[in-house]
């Protein structure tokens, strides 16, 4: 059976249609938001002092540590299904794992304001996805959005690419790699929709990102001996239990239940709490592209969780 065969049977048309966040998982998505885009500035931090392999190791390995306990203590630890399996792999490798893995290296050439943007930028990759692999057509909200993500994103990125020298390109391709890592899996997930993203699949999910991510610090990066320094412990503690194991289930959560176009979209909040952030607490400055394309960011984060009532009229034929 063709990818394009398979979509047609798990995603119908109706289920291609825009559906409104409610107000709970409205508020967890915000605070998943917010905790994420606050973790720029910390893992920019931390990248002063912790190598960027061992970096993302010791992220993953302590969200798995925590994660495992708490299913234990729960009764709901148990091993994944073999239909759970590839997404778990998904999940660790290209959501958690290699993009956690480049965006951190990433920082070591870039500032994590607009670094940021390019890593969740994921709609560049996703919107065309969804219209070719899942065969999804988007609404009059959903356009409206995605038109301003884009319009967004050129004017924060463009400037910043046509003045940077090679330096700052290597960490912007490491950023786009990363960006297009974390779409692959959000497509992933939309073409598996009888596996429940659930806290049950989380050790999992980031034992598989972690157990590679030592293995390979360990060759390249040597020993973790930055650990004997207690700040390390404290951007560990942001970056694993708090920004993962937490952050990583709810935002698992949106890729199952919206549209993986209002999931890229949503996404671009992100950014605009890191570039704040960043301008805040590393001086960079925020420029009037900037302050423009943040505004656009804006807007386009807004529009999906809008009730899409008397946007139906609107909506693009296909």
């Amino acid at each position: 059976m063709s990818i394009e065969n398979a979509a047609a049977r798990v995603i119908p048309q109706s289920a291609a249609k825009h559906k409104p966040m409610s107000g709970w998982f409205l508020v967890c998505v915000v605070v998943a938001i917010c905790i994420w885009g606050g973790n720029w500035p910390v893992m920019k931090f931390g990248s002063h002092y912790i190598p960027p392999l061992w970096f993302a190791a010791s992220r993953f390995l302590s969200a798995a540590v925590l994660s495992f306990a708490i299913a234990f203590a729960l009764g709901k630890l148990r091993l994944p299904t073999r239909a759970e399996w590839p997404i778990v792999a998904g999940v660790g490798i290209l959501q958690m794992g290699l993009f956690t893995a480049l965006v951190t290296g990433a920082l070591h050439f870039v500032m994590p304001g607009r670094a940021s943007l390019i890593a969740y930028a994921t709609s560049i990759w996703v919107v065309p996805g969804a219209a070719l692999v899942l065969k999804q057509k988007l609404n009059a909200q959903q356009s409206l959005a995605t038109v301003c993500s884009y319009a967004g994103m050129a004017v924060i990125v463009l400037p910043a690419l046509l003045h940077a020298d090679l330096h700052s390109m290597i960490g912007y391709l490491m950023l786009g790699v990363a960006s297009l890592s974390w779409a692959m899996n959000i497509l992933q997930i939309k073409l598996t929709p009888g596996v429940k993203l659930d806290f049950d699949l989380l050790p999992w999910q980031t034992l598989v990102a972690a157990l590679p991510l030592c293995v390979l610090a360990l060759v390249f990066e040597g020993a973790p001996v930055f650990l004997a320094e207690s700040h390390s412990w404290y951007v560990i503690a942001y970056t694993g239990p708090l920004a993962t194991a937490l952050t990583f289930l709810i935002v698992l959560q949106m890729t199952q239940r919206l549209s993986p176009v209002t999931v890229s979209v949503c996404m671009l909040g992100v950014p605009v709490v890191g570039l704040t952030l960043s301008s805040l607490i590393f001086g960079e400055t925020l420029s009037p592209d900037l302050l423009l394309g943040m505004g656009l960011l804006c807007m386009g984060l807004l529009l999906p969780a809008l009730p899409s009532v008397g946007w139906r009229r609107f909506a693009f034929k296909g």
